[in-house]
């Protein structure tokens, strides 16, 4: 017999249904006082559910007899709307900032306008880049001059990078290594497993240290290897049934080390795992 999914955190559940036959947009909006387009996000983000399960489509017809849920952290309190963004390093030239997710790095209303607008630093520009759903450390330039020795240490390979993740599955052995090229050139990622689930359906807690910094480096190289990261939505597509709840990428950037601009002295900048990482590390029973 298949063992059920694990359990998801406990769910906010949404008044009744008034109408049979209420889109699911409808009844989101007017259930929490939002915008059609803030409901339609939260479909997006895939943070709803009807009768236990994830839906996504605005226009799924409600009957009565269902009940809607969302995600305990599906809606911040407004007075966190606005919450400042976390610095784990600041100098006169750059700063590392701790990126929540469901955030751009770059673009309209991302973590870089943010921090423009927080610090009053319309110069300020992002180093590199963090997938929209993953947290932690992004390192960002005060001024051109510091953003292109920066910028240098990246394309050198002189910028080390660790990962937190969870993923599908247990790895074959503790400790190893994957050399996949990603659109032809080199990529190495060290992976070593932390802890893991053995019993269906298994899953484990990983960290990953990247040598090189390709585009999707860590989803696709574990991707690669059969063990792709859970709630990632374009790599983790055939393994859904089992870890249907999970609504977001698990994939976290906990360290960087890189050298200072000027003094060239080694800085390390460390974010620690996110609430809703830790909450999904104990219904996996991997904490």
């Amino acid at each position: 017999m298949k063992k059920r999914p694990p359990a998801p955190p406990s769910l906010r559940r949404l008044p009744p249904i008034r109408r049979n036959g209420t889109p699911l947009l409808d009844h989101l909006a007017a259930s929490l006082s939002l915008s059609r387009r803030a409901a339609k996000a939260l479909l997006d983000d895939r943070l709803v559910f009807v009768n236990g399960r994830r839906i996504w489509m605005a226009r799924h017809l409600l009957q009565i007899r269902d009940t809607v849920e969302l995600l305990p952290d599906a809606i911040a309190p407004k007075q966190e709307a606005a919450a400042p963004i976390r610095l784990l390093l600041d100098d006169p030239l750059f700063l590392v900032a701790d990126k929540p997710p469901r955030l751009l790095t770059t673009g309209d209303k991302s973590l870089e306008t943010r921090l423009r607008d927080q610090l009053a630093l319309p110069a300020l520009r992002a180093v590199h880049r963090l997938d929209k759903d993953t947290t932690g450390t992004v390192l960002f330039a005060k001024t051109d001059e510091a953003r292109r020795t920066l910028v240098a240490q990246f394309e050198a390979g002189r910028i080390r990078k660790i990962y937190h993740a969870l993923i599908a599955g247990n790895l074959p052995s503790l400790e190893m290594d994957i050399r996949e090229k990603i659109d032809q050139l080199p990529a190495l990622s060290h992976v070593r497993q932390v802890s893991a689930q053995t019993r269906p359906p298994r899953c484990a807690h990983v960290t990953v240290s990247i040598e090189t910094g390709r585009t999707h480096q860590i989803r696709i190289h574990l991707h690669h290897i059969g063990h792709p990261v859970l709630g990632d939505r374009q790599h983790f597509r055939s393994r859904g049934n089992d870890f249907p709840e999970i609504p977001r990428q698990m994939l976290h950037a906990s360290t960087l080390r890189f050298l200072h601009p000027v003094s060239g002295k080694l800085l390390t900048a460390a974010s620690p795992l996110p609430k809703d990482f830790r909450t999904w590390l104990r219904a996996l029973r991997l904490a």
